[in-house]
């Protein structure tokens, strides 16, 4: 367990406790760490905080906001703003360590500050857990005693003894700050990311917070989970040990594949495996199963594929895709690539359509450099790179479109080298026109880090050609999230929507449009939703 002090935009020092966890390190992933945020007038060794740290399975970080506990400042009633601030603070100093925040942990005010937060990220945050949160704010205001409320009345303040830093100290609670607090609005947990997967843990003798606010954060949140503790408080006192081993049960649970998948809208499809071992083929699999916004259908599996270049294609790779009955592959390649590393061999009953983004794409290095400078400068650097497969691309991805609308039951493949970008593009504007959320587009995206991989004598090979360092190769083969979110965001403010890009870039009509979704979209019956449901916990 190590002290640190983080420097906030006001030079004042947010002190917390880092407990380390090397054995939960994963191999050429992000480190990950879980932030512990204290209630109002806490510290970061309150009530359960410090006992949930010690046994949590990943790095943690707990701390005490401005004015609170160590940290520097001064803090009032209602300024839950800068409890917000001082999250961000944290998060970014992590962030720039290296670290993912995988997780946060709030309780009481803690937790409205972190859904704040939450709500607010460019990346969003795996997990949040939430402990005896408040939503209707306004009902701070049937808190105060019958003393305090006269003087809040006669005048405009009363004054309100907590213990900090060991000592009992008077804190001025004004009109202002009451009015502050019941005013804030918790009405941006509408916005929290379908990637972000919530527990809320409430005590049924909780009279300090009631019960029926967890029910409401419960019944916003779709991808929520409620668990009650019939004799906790809002403090969980007699109770720490229950509360831990509840949150604990949590993330394990949550590292199960399936519930990963449920997380990110895939419901259908959780016993058909999206991930499929065509030998001599990477980064294969069905890009079927995710949920359409509403809930209300699916996208059919088993019909469109996406990978990796299939040059190596084996004989059992060829059995597995005649297994799945595919019938055609379109191959998104340049001819220089095609010459560099080949092309599918033939196979009965399945063509392979040329469909070059790039017909003459130049591959030396000096046009390496130039064209993946935009990889180079990380995520937010990759739509300048997407944006010119959405410029030379049109008429190849209308062919695909159209191959699909005149072929509703024959399942296809689209491939480029990686099977990341020009893929990844196509992939985007498919599931974007049948209503899939950007999340859920960016998720499925960043799943060809775990499929595709490049050696290290393969990188080092690359960076000496183009020279740039394997940590600039690394990027440049990476699918961050955050790239195709930003993609997403460049598709909308340069085209309108992906559907405007694909009705005058790849000569659609609403005939045609229609017809996709029809038929990509497997409808979900109202009365069978509820058979789509994870088990809670």
């Amino acid at each position: 367990m190590t002290t640190i002090k983080i420097s906030n935009r006001r030079n004042e020092n947010i002190v917390g406790l880092f407990e380390t966890r090397p054995d939960s390190y994963i191999p050429d992933q992000p480190k990950r760490l879980i932030l512990i945020c204290h209630g109002v007038m806490g510290h970061k060794n309150y009530l359960f905080q410090k006992l949930l740290a010690q046994q949590l399975p990943v790095e943690s970080f707990r701390f005490d906001f401005r004015g609170n506990g160590e940290s520097d400042g001064t803090t009032h009633f209602g300024n839950i703003d800068d409890d917000v601030d001082d999250i961000r603070t944290v998060a970014s100093y992590f962030e720039s360590k290296g670290y993912q925040i995988y997780g946060i942990i709030g309780h009481s005010r803690g937790s409205v500050a972190s859904f704040r937060y939450a709500s607010g990220c460019r990346v969003p945050v795996p997990h949040l857990v939430n402990v005896a949160g408040r939503y209707r704010m306004h009902l701070i205001r049937g808190r105060q005693t019958e003393a305090q409320t006269k003087e809040l009345k006669e005048k405009g303040f009363y004054k309100w003894t907590i213990r900090r830093k060991g000592k009992l100290e008077d804190i001025i609670v004004k009109e202002a700050d009451v009015e502050e607090f019941a005013t804030f609005d918790t009405s941006h947990v509408y916005k929290l990311s379908k990637a972000t997967s919530v527990l809320t843990c409430h005590g049924a003798a909780d009279f300090i917070v009631p019960v029926h606010d967890a029910a409401m954060y419960s019944n916003i949140i779709p991808t929520h989970t409620l668990k009650l503790f019939p004799k906790a408080d809002h403090n969980f006192k007699g109770c720490y040990q229950e509360l831990v081993d509840t949150i604990l049960r949590y993330f394990k649970v949550q590292e199960n594949e399936a519930v990963r998948a449920w997380r990110f809208g895939q419901t259908k499809s959780l016993t058909i495996p999206r991930w499929i071992d065509v030998e001599g083929v990477m980064n294969f699999r069905d890009i079927g199963g995710w949920d359409v916004k509403g809930g209300n259908g699916y996208i059919r599996e088993r019909m469109v594929f996406r990978c990796g270049h299939m040059s190596n294609l084996t004989d059992k790779g060829v059995d597995t895709l005649k297994s799945l009955g595919i019938t055609a592959a379109f191959d998104f390649r340049s001819r220089q690539e095609i010459e560099q590393y080949g092309i599918m061999r033939d196979i009965d009953g399945l063509v392979r359509h040329a469909s070059p983004v790039f017909l003459d794409a130049d591959y030396s290095p000096a046009a390496l450099a130039v064209r993946w400078q935009g990889y180079f400068a990380g995520p937010k650097g990759f739509p300048n790179a997407y944006r010119n497969m959405l410029q030379s691309g049109p008429k190849v991805f209308e062919n695909i479109f159209r191959h699909l609308i005149a072929n509703p039951r024959s399942p296809f493949i689209i491939h480029c080298t990686a099977g990341k970008d020009r893929t990844g593009v196509f992939v985007m504007l498919l599931l974007g026109l049948c209503g899939v959320d950007d999340e859920v587009i960016a998720r499925e995206y960043e799943l060809t880090n775990l499929g595709y991989w490049e050696s290290e004598e393969q990188l080092a090979k690359k960076a000496q050609l183009l020279e740039r360092t394997i940590d600039d190769l690394k990027i440049v083969m990476s699918a961050p999230y955050l790239a195709m979110k930003e993609t997403i965001v460049m598709v909308r403010q340069e085209y309108g929507s992906i559907e405007e890009y694909v009705r005058k870039h790849c000569n659609l009509n609403d005939e045609d449009i229609a017809a996709i979704r029809r038929i990509m979209i497997v409808p979900i019956r109202r009365e069978e939703k509820q058979l789509y449901r994870p088990a809670k916990l």
